[in-house]
């Protein structure tokens, strides 16, 4: 039995998708938050904003699904993206539904962060190798779907 479980632990170790990817993650997502510290902000509020001036504008929910997040750390973000200016609320086609957008000190923010974001980028393809880099990316936009 001990045996088994010591083989079946290898397997896991060597193979195993889930805690490769979260490890793959922390690591990617350091390289970017110590980046993009310089301009006050941090991976996942990049990501965001980054979303919200790609598609000009779209409904919590619908940006929920297209970066897999859950309501409550969409919220969290936006929350804090919103105190400081650079998220707004638009109203919506009634009282309980709105719409995520970038203010202009949001896109003021996004410039200022593309150098930074550059950098990390440029560090993370080396850590990933130009293949890991490509896979990554291809995989991501099957998934995410812009």
């Amino acid at each position: 039995m001990a045996n088994q479980l010591k083989q079946a632990a290898d397997e896991i170790a060597g193979a195993c998708l889930a805690s490769r990817t979260r490890l793959l993650g922390r690591v990617i997502t350091s390289i970017y938050d110590d980046a993009l510290r310089n301009v006050g902000l941090t991976a996942s509020q990049m990501t965001i904003l980054v979303a919200l001036e790609h598609t000009g504008g779209i409904h919590p929910a619908a940006i929920c699904e297209a970066l897999k997040l859950d309501k409550s750390t969409l919220s969290r973000n936006v929350d804090r993206m919103e105190r400081n200016g650079w998220v707004e609320k638009a109203a919506g086609e009634d009282a309980r539904s709105h719409t995520l957008r970038l203010s202009d000190t949001g896109r003021k923010k996004l410039g200022e962060a593309v150098p930074y974001w550059r950098t990390a980028q440029a560090t993370a393809e080396e850590v990933l190798g130009k293949g890991g880099m490509d896979t990554m990316v291809r995989i991501s936009k099957r998934i995410r779907g812009f």
